[in-house]
């Protein structure tokens, strides 16, 4: 009955050492009682998001501007990498309003979204429905091919992460709805 020992053996070396940890962590060997107050860990600021790439020499703290006019008013837009109008990787991120929509549209290349915060909808082709738009939630990931004519709607405040390989840029299905004109 070699195994039997063996086996209390380390189930006695395995508490010990438990024992130890839980309390050189300043836990206790025994469970707390169910009673006990719940302990709130002390809220810490996070620190700013930063952007720290080959063009620059030191981390540079993010910054929101304005989207070009060829989106609708409201979008803003951060540039992390690259040049969209160059044939070179960039990198944007967009931040939309609540409730933003952006109408049926497409691009030359293929758009590789990924959701940071809030709840992206989109959808495919050119009806501009809202209720036929697919819900992404925050850590979705979308790739759109190119060429593929899609629109978008954003369900609170909505961050979301955009790369490629330029040269890009938008064209919208309907001439009317673009704000350029």
């Amino acid at each position: 009955m070699i195994a039997p020992r063996a086996l209390r053996v380390s189930l006695l070396a395995f508490s010990a050492v438990a024992a130890l940890v839980a309390s050189s962590c300043g836990g206790a060997a025994a469970p707390a009682a169910a009673t006990a107050a719940p302990t709130v860990a002390p809220t810490v600021a996070a620190a700013p998001a930063m952007v720290y790439t080959p063009a620059n020499s030191v981390p540079q703290p993010f910054v929101w501007a304005k989207a070009p006019a060829a989106y609708p008013a409201g979008l803003e837009i951060m540039v992390i990498e690259g040049d969209t109008s160059k044939p070179v990787p960039f990198t944007l991120r967009f931040r939309f309003p609540d409730g933003y929509a952006l109408p049926p549209h497409q691009h030359p290349i293929d758009e590789h979204v990924t959701v940071i915060q809030g709840t992206f909808l989109v959808g495919m082709g050119t009806s501009g429905n809202r209720e036929t738009a697919v819900e992404m939630p925050t850590g979705s990931f979308i790739l759109i091919p190119a060429l593929t004519k899609h629109y978008v709607f954003a369900k609170g405040v909505t961050i979301t992460q955009v790369h490629g390989i330029g040269p890009s840029g938008i064209a919208y299905n309907n001439p009317a709805d673009d704000p350029r004109k």
